[in-house]
């Protein structure tokens, strides 16, 4: 696998100069963040969906996102506009990474474990990679396939062959785990190039704008119908959700593929277990294990292989 360089791409001459771009090392740390923010998305979202079905979840979610992130943009910069010829590939992405991957995967998480969604989550990479090389928007090396099995491995050793129960009970569910890792996979490679040529905010008020006009027509009478039972702190969680799973999230992500390729963004995904069990480790008063320090090294090992190198474009 190869990767486009984290070097700003060439600016469009009818453009002015923007910006100079972040340092590789700060678009890490975005990406490390984001993860951070992930880990917490498993347990706060499983909590949330005893009292709100996973399509209604999923409404708010787009719905308060948009709303938010349309307010900032207004206020710091004006309306988020873009060309007319850009707006189907919006929704189309929104239908991918806001509306589709997150039906899936609140409907997933309600019908299968939190442990097997940790587990068939980490096929997003891999789905990236796939799709990527279908697409002709990377192209695959040694190093870059191997640092994608290593840090696979180093999950899998994280959690264990036990953790991953697949068995009829859960089935529906890890199908639609896996199906939500595929829509995500295929959104973060063909968001890219959006995310480079608007800006990150202008693209995520539109992704999320778009994503919750696609879920409304599946979760509107479901919010309508849950929201009379729902207790306070079962809102506080959706706040959260919708403040850090959420807008910060995707606005970071979308920031770092403007600047560094899909494979690697999608790449950090295999942090989200180790992340997991260290937050545990900090606030739960969890004991940490061996296990736990040999699949971080997997799991990092891999992350340098895989961005190790400037990468080269595909042609």
């Amino acid at each position: 696998m190869t990767r486009r360089s984290m070097r700003r791409p060439m600016p469009d001459a009818t453009q002015p100069e923007g910006p100079p771009p972040p340092s590789p090392a700060l678009v890490h740390a975005g990406l490390l963040a984001v993860q951070v923010g992930f880990a917490s998305h498993y347990v706060v979202s499983k909590i949330a969906v005893r009292e709100l079905s996973p399509a209604g979840l999923a409404l708010v979610r787009a719905t308060v996102a948009a709303a938010v992130m349309l307010g900032v943009h207004l206020l710091s910069r004006g309306a988020p506009r873009v060309p007319f010829r850009d707006l189907a590939k919006l929704a189309g992405c929104a239908a991918l990474g806001i509306a589709g991957n997150q039906l899936l995967f609140f409907s997933g998480l309600q019908r299968t474990t939190a442990s097997n969604a940790s587990v068939l989550v980490t096929t997003i990479p891999v789905f990236t990679l796939l799709v990527s090389l279908v697409l002709r928007r990377e192209r695959a090396t040694p190093k870059g396939v191997a640092g994608v099995a290593l840090a696979l491995a180093g999950v899998l050793y994280l959690l264990g062959a036990e953790a991953l129960s697949l068995g009829p009970e859960t089935v529906i569910g890890d199908l639609m785990i896996v199906g939500n890792s595929l829509f995500y996979g295929t959104y973060l490679v063909l968001v890219a190039d959006l995310a480079r040529r608007h800006g990150s905010m202008t693209t995520v008020v539109w992704l999320f704008g778009f994503g919750a006009l696609w879920v409304l027509p599946f979760g509107g009478q479901a919010l309508l119908d849950d929201a009379p039972g729902v207790r306070g702190t079962t809102w506080l969680l959706v706040a959260y959700i919708v403040l850090v799973p959420t807008i910060f999230t995707y606005l970071t992500n979308a920031w770092a593929l403007r600047h560094a390729p899909p494979s690697i963004v999608a790449i950090y995904i295999y942090l989200q277990p180790v992340g997991a069990t260290l937050l545990a480790v900090l606030f739960l008063d969890e004991t940490p294990t061996p296990r736990l320090f040999g699949a971080a090294a997997l799991v990092f090992a891999g992350i340098f292989l895989v961005t190790r190198r400037a990468p080269r474009p595909a042609t």
